[in-house]
C-alpha cells in the first residue's frame, strides 16, 4: 500500500472537509472513538443546527444561496453557454464521490455509474457506483463542474450539460482520522488514485478532474495519466495548497507536474495570488477562482466556499472549460484542449509564464474562440515550437542624486508601483479587450475587489 499527502483540499469549515492525502500520521492521543460511532459523528456533521449560506453551517434542511458566483458572471457564463454547456460530454471526479441526494446532481441525468476503491467499514457502506460522499469535497467539485440548476439557487455547473462520472478513491481525510483501524481503512492510497484515472479514461470520460495532490512522483499513478491521454482524455490537476499540506515548500505537485496534465492553482475571488495559502512552482499552468464559489452542500443544498482560496475547487472550472472545448471541438486532441485554455489565459504579458500564475488567469469565452496561431506568444502550441520571445528592451531606473539618502528606497517604491499597475493594470486590459463589454449581463467586477472572507 502506498500512500501520499494529497493537497489542495477544502478548507472551508466543518461541513466540507479538507481533503489532506499523506502518509498516515500517528493517531491523535484520546481518539478511542469505534469506526461505527465516527462515521456517524462525520455524517452528523452533514446536518445539524444554524442555517445560513456558507458551508461551515450545519443544516437539517437544504437551504439555497440565490445569487450567482462572481466567477461565473466574470467570465460571461451566458455568452459562453452560447457556445457550448458541455453537452455529450463525460468529465470523470477522482474525489470521494458524490452524493446523487443533491437536486444539484441526480443520478443518471446528471451523475452516471462509475466506481469506488473504496471498501466497506463498521458504520458505512460504499455504493459500487461511486455515488455516495461521507465526506462531501467530490460534491462539491461535481457541482461547479457540472451542476443542474435548482429552482431559488444561483448555483450552477460552468459545464451545465456535462455527465460526472464519479471514481472514489477515498472515503474520509487525514483531518477525520481515528484511533480504529477500520475507519482509517477509508483514508487516500496512491493506488486507488492512480486506478481512478485509469478506469474513468476506459470508461470514455474525456476530462478527468483530480482536486488532489501528491508531494512526490509515483509511478503507477504517471502510467495512469499517459493511459488516459492515450485514450482520448484530458487530466485537470490541483498545484497543491501550502494551507492544507504536510509539506509546504513550494515545488511540483502529483499528477499535476506529470506530462499533458492542466496543472491549476487557484486566485481569490478579487483575481489576487494568495502566495501564503497556495503553492508555487513552474508546474504551475493556469489559474483559476479559488474562493467565493457556489457549491453543492452534502444534500443540504448549496453554500458559499469563503475560505482561503483552494485549488480543489479552481480545478473544476478549468475541467468543466476542457468540457465546453471537448463538446465544440470533438476532434482536437487532449493536447489541443490543454493549449486552448492555457494560451487564451489572461495575463498582462503574453509570452511570459510565471510560478504564482502559469500561463495566467482561466478565460473560458476565449479558450472557445481563439484563433489557432503557432505564432501567438504563449506556450508552444501542439505540434509546433515555442513562439519567439519579444525582445526585452533596457530599463530605465529612476535618476539617482549624488549622495541622496533615500535613493535606494524611492527606487525600490517605483519599481513596485509599477509592477503593481502593469500586473493589475495588464490583467484588466486584457480582460476588457478580448471579452469586450460584459456579455453576462450583470457587470464585470474585472480584477478588483475584495472577495469573501471567513
Amino acid at each position: 500500500m502506498t500512500t501520499a499527502r494529497w493537497h489542495g483540499g477544502a478548507r472551508a469549515g466543518v461541513t466540507l472537509l479538507a481533503v489532506a492525502l499523506l502518509v498516515p500520521a500517528a493517531s491523535p492521543p484520546g481518539a478511542a472513538a469505534t469506526a461505527g460511532a465516527a462515521v456517524a459523528a462525520v455524517a452528523a456533521a452533514t446536518a445539524a443546527t444554524a442555517v445560513d449560506t456558507s458551508c461551515t453551517q450545519q443544516r437539517t434542511t437544504p437551504v439555497y444561496v440565490p445569487e450567482t458566483s462572481r466567477a461565473l458572471i466574470d467570465m460571461g457564463y451566458q455568452s459562453v453557454w452560447g457556445l457550448a454547456t458541455g453537452r455529450g460530454v463525460t468529465v470523470a471526479v477522482v474525489d470521494s464521490g458524490i452524493n446523487v441526494k443533491n437536486a444539484h446532481l441526480p443520478a443518471d441525468s446528471v451523475v452516471v455509474p462509475g466506481g469506488t476503491f473504496v471498501g466497506a467499514v463498521e458504520g458505512w457502506v460504499p455504493d459500487p457506483t461511486g455515488r455516495k460522499d461521507l465526506s462531501g469535497h467530490g460534491t462539491a467539485v461535481a457541482s461547479i463542474i457540472a451542476g443542474r440548476p435548482v429552482q431559488g439557487s444561483g448555483q450552477v455547473g460552468l459545464a451545465r450539460d456535462a455527465l460526472i462520472m464519479p471514481m472514489q478513491v477515498f472515503g474520509i481525510s487525514e483531518e477525520q482520522r481515528s484511533s480504529d483501524d477500520k475507519l482509517n481503512a477509508l483514508l487516500p492510497r496512491t493506488e486507488w488514485l492512480a486506478a481512478g484515472i485509469r478506469t474513468a479514461a476506459e470508461r470514455g470520460a474525456k476530462v478527468i478532474n483530480v482536486s488532489l495532490s501528491l508531494d512526490r512522483p509515483d509511478q503507477a499513478l504517471a502510467d495512469a495519466v499517459t493511459f488516459a491521454n492515450q485514450q482520448g482524455a484530458l487530466v485537470v490537476a490541483s498545484a497543491g495548497d501550502r494551507g492544507t499540506a504536510a509539506n509546504t515548500a513550494d515545488g511540483p505537485r502529483y499528477p499535476a507536474a506529470f506530462p499533458n496534465v492542466v496543472s491549476v492553482t487557484a486566485v481569490t475571488a478579487g483575481y489576487a495570488v494568495d502566495i501564503a495559502n497556495n503553492l508555487q512552482g513552474d508546474h504551475i499552468t493556469i489559474a483559476a477562482p479559488g474562493q467565493g464559489l457556489n457549491a453543492a452542500l452534502n444534500d443540504m443544498g448549496d453554500c458559499v466556499l469563503s475560505g482561503a482560496a483552494a485549488t480543489s475547487y479552481a480545478t473544476p472550472l478549468v475541467a468543466a472549460t476542457a468540457a465546453l472545448l471537448a463538446q465544440k471541438y470533438p476532434d482536437e486532441s487532449p493536447a489541443m484542449w490543454k493549449y486552448r485554455i492555457e494560451s487564451s489565459a489572461q495575463r498582462p504579458l503574453g509570452d511570459t509564464k510565471d510560478a504564482a500564475l502559469g500561463w495566467g488567469v482561466l478565460s473560458p469565452y476565449d479558450a472557445l474562440t481563439m484563433t489557432l496561431d503557432p505564432n501567438r506568444p504563449g506556450p508552444a502550441m501542439p505540434g509546433h515550437a515555442a513562439p519567439p520571445k519579444k525582445v526585452e528592451r533596457e530599463a530605465v531606473g529612476a535618476v539617482e542624486l549624488e549622495g541622496d539618502p533615500n535613493a535606494t528606497n524611492r527606487q525600490i517604491g517605483i519599481w513596485m508601483a509599477f509592477l503593481t499597475v502593469v500586473g493589475v493594470g495588464g490583467l484588466r486590459l486584457v480582460r476588457v479587450l478580448r471579452r469586450g463589454p460584459d456579455r453576462s449581463g450583470r457587470g464585470l467586477h474585472g480584477i478588483q475587489g475584495g472577495g469573501v472572507h471567513e
